[in-house]
């Protein structure tokens, strides 16, 4: 493979640990009269999402700005809160800082990138978060001038795992899905979504855990370490289709 499109939160960034922080900083900043504990246990119920709302707003059903305050909304709702008035816009201008503050890039990330770059191997990222959310990440972890492309759910205005996306990326890097790697985190958006366009799926799961069932038939790694980057094109160390783990 000569290109690779790669996923960017939990895969470049280390994204989910920073959205619990980030939202339980958000949470103190509407309920500071709610104790420490309770700001991390709302906060991690934040980033997970059971009301669905992130699936709605990548399939085109709402805005970045209405998903993130039904989930809000989700939260109160939960723990029979009211939310004054403006609570979206004070959830977001504490949220934002503080996520910056605890993102960090993956040490195994800028050797790949090089690797790709000595070895003329075309990197992009394709994501399902917003522009305006994707850009600061981007900015802040060094990354923006090393990737050739970055599709967004904004880019067609919906976003993995419908594969017109993947195809999109593909043609925006100046490459042919059969000849792409895509690698991500999330089984269904990332692994099938790729699949289905024609790109060949890497599963990367930092923590080695997968649902039953799952990852039986892709290549599944735990480290960018794990791929080989030379001038014949992007490889898997070890080939071996992994079983799941949990």
């Amino acid at each position: 493979m000569r290109a690779v499109l790669l996923d960017v939160d939990d895969t470049l960034l280390d994204t989910t640990n920073a959205m619990y922080a980030a939202a339980a900083a958000a949470l103190a900043a509407l309920w500071p009269e709610r104790d420490a504990s309770w700001h991390t246990e709302a906060g991690i119920r934040f980033r997970h999402d059971p009301g669905g709302h992130f699936a709605r707003y990548t399939a085109g059903e709402l805005r970045f700005e209405q998903m993130r305050a039904l989930r809000l909304a989700e939260v109160a709702q939960h723990y029979g809160l009211e939310l004054a008035a403006g609570a979206a816009e004070t959830f977001e201008a504490a949220f934002r800082p503080a996520f910056l503050e605890h993102q960090h890039r993956y040490d195994d990330v800028l050797p790949f990138l090089d690797a790709c770059e000595e070895s003329g191997i075309r990197v992009g990222a394709l994501t399902n978060s917003s522009q305006a959310a994707t850009t600061p990440k981007l900015v802040a972890n060094c990354l923006t001038d090393r990737l050739a492309v970055v599709v967004t759910r904004d880019s067609l205005g919906f976003g993995k795992p419908d594969p017109r996306v993947f195809r999109s990326a593909c043609e925006r890097l100046g490459c042919e899905p059969g000849g792409t790697a895509y690698i991500g985190d999330e089984w269904e958006a990332d692994i099938e979504g790729a699949r289905s366009a024609g790109l060949h799926p890497i599963w990367l799961r930092r923590d080695g855990v997968t649902a039953t069932g799952e990852g039986a038939d892709v290549p599944l790694i735990t480290s960018l370490e794990q791929l080989s980057v030379t001038a014949d094109g992007l490889d898997v160390l070890d080939l071996g289709c992994a079983a799941p783990t949990g």
